[in-house]
């Protein structure tokens, strides 16, 4: 049966068997992370859960390992605070030289009020593209080492209402008019442009793709603001996929056969889509990419 806007993560995985890699899952502790982990976990992949919230991911992976079957792989736990660069940075360096196989970039903050990372970074560019710019590239030389490997960032197709330039702005520590939503696209702009950049850096047998989960029913709303967050609570149920469903593209991104070859694509129910005309611009792309370096070598 093809896959699509309907199929899970278990879908997506049919007939694959992760044994023997290792997987970590940001934001494994809540919404479609839950579920990336357990159908990587079900599949026979090793799964840390990088999370914020170590309680959280404890008492998740506690209930998995309850629910999943005796042939899952191992899970495990540990810190990541994807808004402050210096605990990217610690979770990086005590990997160590251990290889990885699948990378999947899936945590994130939405539409929220104005703040700034532990760096001074606007809180959502600051987040969710620069924290996982920080944790993929630190991480290269164990995706390398774990070769076959992928990396898989979660983005969305809110990132067509993303700016170019105010995303370089919010890099480069510039003031503009905020709002919650257009902040919120800036970031997702950038997984899409930071994923077509890495994808012409990766060595052989590592590639990249970036994807647009759907519209999920889970707790993303909690970092929204209030009136905004009642609105989505209002219309988002007319629009939602099951969390299962929302997974199902991260984990087919990460593993199907189809998409070799084809790193640094953008991926929509379980399958390539074109991006925004501002995802495809190459320019943009490394400006991104430089500034990104640039605010990592300097804070």
């Amino acid at each position: 049966m093809p896959l699509g806007r309907r199929s899970t993560a278990d879908d997506a995985l049919v007939g694959l068997s992760l044994s023997g890699k290792t997987a970590i899952v940001t934001g494994g502790a809540s919404g479609i992370g839950v579920e990336t982990v357990r159908a990587l976990a079900k599949a026979g992949a090793q799964v840390v859960l990088a999370v914020r919230n170590v309680g959280a991911g404890e008492a998740v992976a506690a209930r998995l390992r309850a629910e999943l079957p005796a042939s899952a792989g191992a899970l495990e736990v540990r810190p990541l605070d994807l808004g402050d660069l210096g605990s990217v940075r610690a979770f990086v360096s005590s990997w160590g030289d251990r290889p990885l196989q699948l990378l999947i970039n899936n945590a994130g903050i939405m539409a929220t009020p104005p703040g700034q990372t532990a760096q001074g970074f606007e809180l959502q560019v600051g987040t969710n593209h620069l924290g996982h710019f920080a944790l993929t590239t630190g991480l290269l030389p164990a995706l390398t080492r774990g070769a076959p490997a992928r990396v898989v960032t979660v983005s969305s197709d809110l990132h067509r209402q993303g700016n170019g330039a105010r995303l370089v702005s919010a890099l480069e520590k510039k003031p503009t008019a905020y709002t919650p939503f257009g902040a919120y696209g800036d970031s997702k702009l950038g997984n899409v442009l930071f994923t077509r950049a890495l994808a012409k850096r990766l060595p052989a047998g590592v590639e990249a793709f970036s994807v647009h989960p759907g519209v999920i029913a889970t707790n993303l709303t909690r970092s929204m603001h209030p009136a905004l967050a009642w609105s989505w609570k209002v219309l988002g149920p007319l629009l939602m996929k099951s969390p299962q469903q929302g997974a199902a593209t991260s984990v087919f991104g990460a593993t199907a056969p189809s998409l070799s070859g084809r790193s640094g694509e953008y991926l929509a129910n379980c399958a390539p889509k074109t991006p925004a005309r501002d995802a495809l611009d190459d320019t943009l792309a490394e400006r991104v990419w430089q500034l990104s370096e640039q605010a990592l070598a300097t804070t």
